[in-house]
């Protein structure tokens, strides 16, 4: 289970794809990228209030939520604004398939709940599997992990976003 930095970087590297051309105030949908990245973890309220690790990666982690959340901003934003709609959808499923892959030992995730309980894991590489027993050093470790994993890919990203906008303006 990554931290929020690998959530939040990977959604905003999702917004920085899809997003049409960016503007002066294109930290704005990044930082909801980032946002919505990290909001399936918001289920960690109800393992607070329902003394149940149960809740945690489930309906909140399935692909049926992320559907409808992009279905959500598609109804939202309407078709002329369409890719961010897209963009955003995404962003929150990105959670889920991030949870999914760098998973191991933590349960997995419930990826077709509500109409399975089954919890998938792909167990490709645990980043941090369980915060809550990690040490202050060894989560800072972790967290510069994920910033040196998933950083480079927002700013390269953003690079090429860039460049391939002042070229078409030329």
């Amino acid at each position: 289970m990554p931290l929020p930095i690998a959530h939040g970087l990977l959604g905003a590297s999702v917004v920085a794809a899809l997003h049409p051309t960016p503007t002066n105030r294109f930290c704005i949908p990044l930082l909801f990228g980032a946002f919505l990245a990290n909001a399936p973890d918001f289920d960690f309220l109800f393992v607070l209030i329902f003394q149940s690790k149960e809740w945690h990666r489930g309906f909140s982690h399935s692909i049926l939520l992320a559907f409808i959340v992009c279905l959500m901003f598609v109804w939202y934003f309407g078709r002329q604004r369409f890719r961010q709609a897209i963009a955003c959808g995404l962003a929150f499923f990105s959670h889920c398939i991030l949870d999914f892959v760098t998973t191991k030992e933590g349960g997995g995730v419930q990826l077709l709940s509500p109409f399975s309980s089954e919890r998938f894991v792909f167990g490709w590489k645990g980043l941090s599997e369980m915060p809550a027993k990690l040490s202050a050093a060894q989560i800072i470790q972790t967290l510069s992990i994920e910033f040196a994993l998933f950083a480079p890919s927002l700013i390269l990203i953003l690079f090429l976003r860039r460049y391939f906008t002042s070229r078409s303006e030329t």
